[in-house]
């Protein structure tokens, strides 16, 4: 079956930083490209890129917080304001949360636009509240 070629107009690593077919790094391009920026933000603990310590959320430091409306509001707006700063291909439309109080996670979706498309792209990962992802 033959494959249509799609232009590549960004591109970014694939996480698992996997040898593709050719022995070059695979990478992700386009809506993938813009999933893993959210990712990367999301997921970026302050202070961990040495050259750029603002990149960042603040989710991480949520460890010990208790999981209550102010935090998850707090959640809400700081995804929003840290994807809509670090990358601007991304309109964020809304940010919901699916709260595991047992296992002190949340489950984070966002819908979102990129700038040149006309549908609604949709981002969903667990995170437990200042630890690793899930």
């Amino acid at each position: 079956m033959a494959t249509k070629n799609v232009p590549e107009i960004w591109s970014d690593l694939f996480h698992g930083l996997i040898v593709d077919a050719n022995g070059a790094i695979k990478k992700v391009i386009n809506i993938e490209s813009v999933r893993t920026s959210i990712d990367n933000i999301v997921g970026t603990f302050q202070g961990e890129r040495v050259m750029l310590p603002e990149f960042a959320s603040k989710l991480n430091d949520m460890l010990f917080e208790p999981m209550t409306e102010e935090l998850m509001d707090f959640i809400g707006n700081e995804v929003k304001r840290v994807i809509e700063r670090w990358d601007n291909r991304v309109i964020i439309l809304g940010v919901d949360f699916f709260a595991d109080h047992d296992r002190n996670n949340v489950e984070i979706s966002i819908s979102y636009n990129i700038r040149g498309y006309t549908q609604i792209f949709y981002y969903s990962k667990e995170y437990i509240i200042g630890g690793q992802n899930v």
